[in-house]
């Protein structure tokens, strides 16, 4: 399996500390991947399937665990740098991690939701 790893400060939290208040969660994290559109399909990335796993732990420091459409999309920078904007300013949330997987590789008649299968004409 091969992996790119992006790691980026997501708010102004410094390195090593934790994080007082309120703390989002790998579910809101998700969710918040909604506002990030893949620009060649014009649909979201966790409609499309693209994202397989977010956690997020006690400092705020968060993972997502996606793929792209091919491992040669010209997008995937903007992709990722769309998913660190997305969640720079949810509670508590000091750094995003994007890990990039290829295992197992994107398949949108089994991991795209059924609206966005409908999009892709794939019914």
């Amino acid at each position: 399996m091969a992996e790119t790893e992006t790691e980026t400060t997501a708010s102004g939290a410094a390195a090593g500390q934790p994080v007082a208040g309120p703390m989002a969660t790998g579910d809101d994290v998700h969710e918040a991947l909604r506002e990030v559109i893949d620009p060649e399909l014009g649909l979201d990335i966790v409609s499309l399937g693209l994202v397989y796993h977010v956690t997020v732990d006690k400092d705020g420091d968060a993972v997502v665990a996606m793929t792209l459409t091919t491992p040669y999309c010209p997008m995937g920078p903007m992709l990722e740098s769309q998913v660190h904007a997305a969640t720079q300013f949810l509670p508590g949330i000091r750094d995003v991690k994007v890990d990039l997987v290829w295992d197992p590789p994107w398949d949108p008649h089994t991991m795209a939701s059924d609206e966005a299968k409908l999009e892709l004409g794939l019914y």
